[in-house]
């Protein structure tokens, strides 16, 4: 098992990672954005607790990528989420809204991240723990098999803790998706989708007073 944190292309992580600036915008005479990432299935929970700034992001994705327009140009890795980076957006609005808002409030939560890999015989995947708001974010990438003129397939769990999701109330919301080289466009040319999320509430431990032993 070998592990190789992708030092080498922080920089383009640093480029990409801009784009989910709040205040990035479409510039006016930019024409449609060509989609990469397919989404094959999700699964997003948000989970929500007291006090404030405490609640859980939960999701299961199985996304594939088709390359740069589609042509399953991978630019040398910068398309494949394990070897280089995956961009995570989730909003409470609708992506036809989504793609004109502007301002702080639009994402209700972001994240860049970036895994270690390991190599087992044939399986690669990735794992990532980062600080995120007042928590972290926890992921684990698993590559599947390639399909032709893609530059790949893969499972992912993520979670995120100490969130503040409380303008979160479902039953959709947009999930917009990204990789390293991000088409050198702001946060509305990520691929989004409209999904369903199961919203709920934390159960809350009850309280067991102190018992004293009778004599």
């Amino acid at each position: 098992m070998k592990a190789s944190p992708r030092v080498t292309l922080l920089g383009a992580f640093a480029g990409a990672l801009l784009i989910v600036s709040p205040y990035s915008t479409l510039p006016a005479d930019a024409g449609p954005v060509a989609q990469e990432i397919n989404l094959n299935s999700s699964t997003v929970q948000v989970v929500h607790n007291t006090p404030a700034n405490t609640d859980v992001l939960n999701m299961s994705l199985n996304v594939t990528n088709i390359g740069d327009f589609g042509t399953g140009d991978c630019n040398s890795g910068l398309n494949d989420p394990l070897e280089s980076l995956l961009i995570v957006v989730v909003s409470r609005l609708s992506c036809a809204t989504f793609a004109s808002c502007v301002g702080a409030t639009c994402n209700d939560f972001q994240a860049g991240v970036i895994y270690v890999e390991h190599d087992i015989g044939s399986t690669s995947y990735g794992t990532s723990f980062l600080p995120n708001a007042a928590g972290f974010v926890s992921s684990k990438i698993v590559a599947l098999a390639t399909p032709p003129n893609t530059c790949g397939t893969w499972n992912i769990n993520l979670q995120a803790t100490g969130q503040n999701l409380s303008l979160i109330n479902g039953p959709k919301v947009a999930l917009l998706l990204g990789d390293a080289d991000a088409d050198g466009g702001p946060i509305q040319s990520l691929a989004c989708f409209d999904v369903n999320a199961n919203i709920g509430n934390g159960i809350t431990k009850p309280h067991h007073g102190v018992h004293h032993a009778r004599h």
